[in-house]
């Protein structure tokens, strides 16, 4: 009897869980395959080279543009994390700082947060009105 005949269904194993835990299986014995020769790892440490730059290029093209540049370049960093020591090395410190900065505004005076909130604005505003201008 398959494993998802066995249990009872509820919110915890939907079908879209069961589907997204399947896939995940799957791509973790394709990545145990290539992994089994020194050909395999060089082929998977390659294409994440060429994804995750792809990805960060992509996140630098929409930095000056409303939307998640940032999001997009950390997204890109997180998979060259995968297979490289520079990039979780530089994930962790961009982590690090960014934890830094949130307590600073969080447990800072109310200067600093009127100055940290103003400063983003500025920083959205700009972007919104340079993506305007770029569109007209």
């Amino acid at each position: 009897m398959p494993e998802s005949e066995s249990r009872p269904r509820t919110a915890a194993t939907s079908p879209w869980r069961e589907r997204v835990a399947r896939a995940r299986a799957a791509m973790l014995r394709l990545r145990a395959r290539a992994y089994a020769t020194p050909l395999g790892r060089l082929i998977v440490k390659i294409a994440v080279a060429v994804v995750g730059a792809l990805i960060i290029a992509v996140g630098v093209v929409l930095l000056p543009l409303p939307g998640p540049g940032w999001v997009v370049i950390l997204g890109g960093l997180a998979l060259l994390a995968m297979e490289f020591h520079w990039a979780r090395r530089l994930l962790h410190f961009t982590r690090e700082q960014l934890l830094r900065w949130t307590r600073l505004v969080r447990e800072g005076s109310w200067l600093v947060r009127i100055v940290s909130v103003g400063g983003l604005l500025l920083v959205v505003g700009g972007a919104l009105l340079l993506s305007l201008r770029m569109l007209a």
